[in-house]
């Protein structure tokens, strides 16, 4: 069976993903994979943590940690 063939046999959801797939390796192979800047862009946009924040998560952790186990 030829690849014609068979990605003709395939339901609409994997063709897409035999697409996507095909887009990852044509970018790698023109060596645009990593681009440098839109990578840098990405990283500024996460969120930071205040100090507030972080309070939350650790009064949970007690919270949790008060919490009797059964065995």
């Amino acid at each position: 069976m030829d690849i014609q063939t068979k990605y003709e046999s395939l339901d609409p959801r994997a063709k897409k993903q035999v697409e996507e797939f095909l887009e990852l390796l044509l970018k790698r192979q023109n060596n645009n994979f990593f681009d440098m800047t839109s990578w840098k862009e990405r990283i500024k946009s996460i969120p930071k943590w205040s100090e507030e924040d972080l309070t939350a998560f650790e009064e949970n952790k007690k919270m949790f940690n008060q919490w009797p186990s059964y065995k």
